[in-house]
């Protein structure tokens, strides 16, 4: 095969390795550090995360841990389905987007600085250069299929450059919104470039689910015996979250996030051997064998119980907060789109398409916080059922004590003092509460909380009649 290339993996603990490299003197520091923040609790944590356990395990029946939660027929369908999307770049002869789609992201920043002050006026000049090296005139202006070779990120604009959202509130010491953020794109995902800028350093990319500007020396060209072999599968699915991937001389090439998908060529018990990208001199992909243990990689799609459910989620557990996949870390909905992938069941990108696409949506916008909740207990499948406001999505993982409880990946909470000061406590991190987080620090807020107040929208992955048996909260 000539796109071939003989690599190995080396699946080594970092922290050992990196335990093994420090000098006594740092060792004795990070020790010390380490058994500080072991022996003091952080007062500045939301009372959910300290009084509910932050172990997914802890919220499955033991006695129906192994039970498929779907039919398999329906997961297959799924599984097709989720192939026909990811793959859909490769089969696509022309630009799924037009000029005005492309162009949308300019003129939201265009509107962005009209103020007349001086920083608008050097951003203004800024974006006028970045909108000569687009060319966007000749849109499009090139037709390539690609895949990424290591983790890749899509912008709105060509640029690298951060530009964030707005000033910090009260409690906040930075923003983690870069306006400029699309979506980071795991390697091994399969694009389309339609365009290609003058300085040829930037791309326009198309995968399944996103479409943004992405920098070219992080794609490679395929050819069509790259694309057919690496259709063909199986496939196999990432289990163990940020897995380490090095070359043949134990030369890192990248993480491999949960749910990220690679062709799977021989197996025995205890190993997988799987083919990942990367980029020739050329800028041509070529394929690396790569054994991993069988920890860290399953067949897909793998069977959809509660006790996979709930270990692939214990992976993401306090993951830090990253929007649009900044710092290789995951937003609400990027946890909640990589969670379902190793089970072959194809979420969008974004978190109104996921209320929108994800499954039947039950309508809660109308109903009061009372009866959403006695709503969501009713009919709610744990682990199965997403809970959408605008801005946020949630997965429903069952309830205590009478009330939901949700895990999902957020940057803050909104606090109000006594006096009414707005302020906003951090968390950043991925973590299971209930639908009113941070309660105790809003003494002048609504008594129901933001989430439960603006709650709009409960989405069923999982059709009630494919499900094999109900799940805990279906009130069947």
């Amino acid at each position: 095969m000539s796109d071939l290339k003989n690599c190995r993996f080396v699946y080594i603990s970092y922290f050992f390795r990196l335990i093994a490299a420090m000098p006594y003197s740092l060792l004795f520091v990070v020790a010390l550090a380490l058994g500080s923040s072991g022996c003091n609790s952080n007062p500045d944590i939301i009372r959910d995360i300290r009084e509910f356990s932050q172990d997914h395990f802890s919220y499955v029946d033991k006695a129906q841990c192994e039970r498929p939660l779907a039919s398999v027929a329906w997961q297959k369908k799924m599984d097709e389905q989720y192939r026909t999307n990811f793959f859909k770049p490769w089969h696509q002869a022309a630009s799924r987007f037009t000029q005005s789609d492309v162009e949308q992201a300019w003129v939201m920043f265009k509107n962005d600085v009209q103020d007349g002050k001086k920083s608008s006026r050097r951003r203004r000049a800024w974006i006028g250069k970045m909108a000569a090296n687009a060319g966007l005139l000749s849109y499009p202006n090139a037709s390539v299929k690609a895949i990424t070779t290591g983790v890749a990120h899509l912008r709105h604009l060509p640029a690298a450059k951060a530009v964030y959202f707005r000033k910090a509130l009260t409690g906040e010491t930075r923003s983690p919104f870069d306006k400029l953020q699309v979506s980071s794109i795991a390697p091994g995902t399969p694009v389309y470039i339609s365009h290609v800028s003058r300085d040829k350093a930037w791309a326009i990319a198309e995968t399944g689910y996103a479409l943004g500007w992405m920098p070219l020396n992080e794609l490679a060209v395929v050819t069509p015996e790259f694309i057919n072999r690496w259709e063909q599968g199986p496939h196999v699915a990432v289990v163990r979250d940020k897995t380490p991937i090095y070359d043949q001389d134990k030369g890192f090439l990248f993480r491999a996030s949960l749910g990220s998908m690679f062709p799977k060529t021989v197996e025995d018990e205890d190993t997988v051997e799987i083919l990942v990208p990367v980029r020739s001199e050329q800028g041509r992909a070529e394929m690396c064998k790569v054994t991993l243990l069988k920890e860290t990689a399953m067949t897909r799609p793998i069977a959809l119980t509660p006790c996979r459910l709930a270990s692939l989620a214990n992976e993401m557990i306090r993951e830090p907060y990253g929007w649009g996949g900044l710092r290789n870390n995951r937003d609400c909905s990027a946890m909640i789109r990589d969670l379902f992938a190793p089970f072959g069941i194809w979420l969008p990108r974004h978190s109104a398409d996921q209320a929108s696409e994800g499954g039947l949506y039950v309508d809660l916008s109308n109903l009061s916080v009372t009866e959403k909740k006695k709503l969501i207990l009713a009919r709610g499948g744990s682990y199965l059922t997403l809970l959408w406001l605008k801005g946020h999505i949630m997965l429903y993982i069952g309830s205590r004590n009478g009330e939901p409880l949700v895990f999902h990946n957020f940057w803050g909470v909104k606090t109000m003092s006594e006096r009414g000061q707005q302020g906003k406590k951090i968390v950043g991190h991925a973590a299971i509460t209930t639908l009113y987080p941070g309660r105790e620090f809003n003494g002048m807020g609504p008594p129901e909380g933001v989430y439960s107040r603006y709650l709009r929208g409960m989405i069923m992955i999982v059709p009630e009649e494919q499900m094999s048996f109900p799940p805990p909260g279906t009130g069947r």
